[in-house]
């Protein structure tokens, strides 16, 4: 394929010349200088050329255009177009499904990439156009998000080439132009320092965000995967979580404990829906609660914004287990992380449910003593005049 460095480095020679491009465009140099575009056809069982127009006022880009326009007329072009959406749908129809964060990445992919580019033609759009376009968004702060864009709009591109909508990806190196993100880790305090945070959400929550905290923190689930628990999910021994329903896509199992039990019927009380399947229902009976909803508390509370988000409870948990000799084998499994290479999960298939028994055991006895010490604070608190 053409490229506009391949076409300044072209000389005229004795004759008159051609270089193709692909499609049937080709750039005709003749002995002058002059370079003009050519789109060959095939007509009535003969070939004819059709001139464009010349270099440079008609760039690559704008020829490969001006000439998919011509097949077009002439009923050579297939009738679906090449745009940067036909690409989005193609990458939407391969990832849906594959990827844990599909959603999020699709509906971040419409709201900064699509809803400007889409209509455009996929080889139209250059690294030029695109720096241009995330220019604002690294302008605001939000190097995250453009890094996102960046990696999923190369794999649109690299699922085009394999698609035959590209000969090559334009966009292959783009990622150097842009800052490295900082990466930051999720606030969350020391899990000595547990008590103390306990003993705010008494204080703070209402009863339905004080059991969702502590279930929370009892089972190290994302958020997502914390209120999307249904009923029938709960035996005797263990909360059996399909795989569908977890990030990682592989069934998880948390073993009951005492503890355990008694907050999930502490949720069963106090949940207004009966009819729900879900153990922390949403007004209809068909949802649960949002899965920021305890992410939304924390932050509206000045004693945890910028100190604690919901998911920061796994990082408590996954501390305590590290400074209490849980295995690390173990303690990944308990917080549902894949372990080892593929080839070692090819072969290491259990998911050490006995020994998590004995872990969660003990990270509850824990959770049950700081809560313990929470009510005994509160309590001299309330004996010494301070506010409730």
């Amino acid at each position: 394929m053409l490229t506009s460095k391949i076409i300044r480095a072209l000389k005229p020679k004795e004759t008159r010349y051609q270089i193709t491009d692909y499609a049937g465009l080709a750039l005709r140099v003749q002995r002058s200088g002059v370079k003009s575009w050519v789109l060959r056809v095939p007509q009535s069982g003969r070939i004819h050329d059709i001139t464009l127009g010349h270099w440079p006022e008609i760039s690559l880009m704008q020829a490969r255009s001006l000439a998919r326009r011509k097949r077009r007329e002439l009923e050579l072009e297939p009738s679906g177009s090449y745009t940067f959406r036909d690409a989005f749908k193609f990458w939407c129809s391969k990832k849906k499904n594959r990827i844990a964060s599909y959603r999020d990445e699709k509906l971040r992919l419409e709201k900064y990439i699509i809803s400007k580019l889409g209509s455009r033609q996929l080889d139209s759009i250059t690294p030029p156009v695109l720096i241009k376009l995330l220019e604002p968004i690294e302008a605001e702060g939000k190097l995250s998000t453009v890094k996102r864009l960046l990696m999923r709009v190369r794999e649109i591109f690299d699922l085009a080439v394999n698609a035959g909508f590209l000969q090559a990806n334009p966009l292959s190196k783009i990622t150097k132009v842009f800052p490295v993100p900082e990466v930051r880790h999720m606030p969350a305090p020391d899990w000595k320092e547990l008590p103390i945070v306990i003993s705010q959400v008494e204080r703070l929550a209402p009863p339905k965000y004080k059991i969702l905290f502590l279930f929370s923190l009892a089972t190290l689930l994302r958020p997502g995967e914390v209120v999307s628990v249904r009923l029938e999910w709960i035996s005797d021994e263990a909360i059996t979580i399909p795989a569908e329903a977890m990030k990682m896509k592989r069934t998880h199992r948390i073993p009951l404990t005492p503890y355990l039990i008694s907050l999930i019927n502490e949720a069963k009380e106090i949940r207004k829906n009966k009819r729900s399947p879900f153990l922390f229902p949403a007004t209809n009976k068909n949802r649960h609660i949002s899965g920021q909803a305890l992410a939304k508390w924390l932050h509206d509370k000045p004693e945890f914004r910028n100190r604690l988000v919901a998911h920061g409870l796994r990082s408590i948990g996954r501390s305590w287990f590290a400074d209490n000799d849980a295995p690390f084998e173990v303690a990944e499994a308990a917080l549902a992380h894949l372990v080892g290479s593929q080839v070692v999960r090819a072969y290491q298939r259990g998911d050490y449910f006995a020994p998590r028994q004995k872990i969660m055991l003990g990270w509850h006895a824990y959770i049950q003593s700081c809560a313990q010490c929470a009510q005994v604070l509160s309590q001299k608190l309330t004996e010494s005049g301070a506010p409730d």
